[in-house]
Formats: structure tokens, C-alpha cells, sequence
């Protein structure tokens, strides 16, 4: 799985101390290689427990459980993106002839992680009802 994502290279960092630079304008990112690898492991045991609970129509407790903690660190990666992308809007807000001048992509950006959030929160809380209910008939 290292091999796949990191590539030959996954092999003699195997601890994952390498990092990410990413160059947006004026603005240069360092990211550890962790974290790329703690936001693909995530994004990927969300999607397939995501598949598994709905195939099992929420029948299976641990693919229920694993599908919402999944969710939960879902969103807390979200959350941290969601700050940078702010923080990028703040840095390149412009004035001209004193009226503020947003970048709209960063501004449609956050927006669209900030519905993506509320779109797990629903399929978290959703997957919750749903678990209760069957296992509440089970006794």
C-alpha cells in the first residue's frame, strides 16, 4: 500500500518522514508525508465502509462503527483544510479603489468542503438511527 501511493520511494522512508511541498502563487507548503498518508487511509476506509453499511443495509455493527469513526476523522481533516483554505482567502484579499476584492475560487472551495462536512454529519447520524434501530429489536 506504501508502494502504491509514495511510490519505490515508500521503501527506504517507511517511517514516512518525507514530506509534500505544494506552491500555490506566493505561498509555499511543506506537508509531512503522514499527513497524506493519514488523509488517503481515512478518505479510503471511509468510502469502502460507506459501500459495506449500505450493501448490509446497516445490519453489520462493526462496519457501522468503523464507517462513523471513520466520518468523524473525516471531518476533523476537513476541518484542518478548510482553515488553510480560509486562511489562503485572507492572504489574497485585494483592495481596489477601496472596495475588498475576494479570490471566488477559494471562497466556492470552502464552501463546497463546508457542505461535504455536513453531508457526513447527516450519513453519520443517519448510520447512528439506523444501527440503533436494528439492534434495538435484536433484544
Amino acid at each position: 500500500m506504501i508502494v502504491f501511493f509514495f511510490g519505490p520511494s515508500g521503501f527506504r522512508n517507511f517511517d514516512l518522514t518525507g514530506e509534500t511541498d505544494i506552491n500555490l502563487h506566493d505561498t509555499y507548503y511543506v506537508i509531512p508525508a503522514i499527513h497524506f498518508f493519514i488523509l488517503i487511509t481515512t478518505l479510503i476506509f471511509f468510502s469502502v465502509y460507506l459501500i459495506r453499511m449500505l450493501r448490509r443495509n446497516f445490519k453489520n455493527l462493526t462496519a457501522n462503527l468503523i464507517f462513523m469513526i471513520s466520518g468523524l476523522l473525516s471531518i476533523w481533516i476537513l476541518t484542518g483544510i478548510i482553515s488553510i483554505v480560509n486562511s489562503y482567502i485572507g492572504v489574497t484579499e485585494t483592495t481596489e479603489y477601496n472596495l475588498p476584492v475576494t479570490n471566488n475560487m477559494f471562497d466556492n472551495v470552502s464552501t463546497i468542503l463546508y457542505l461535504t462536512q455536513i453531508i457526513i454529519v447527516i450519513l453519520i447520524a443517519y448510520s447512528g438511527f439506523r444501527t440503533g434501530l436494528n439492534y434495538s429489536k435484536i433484544e
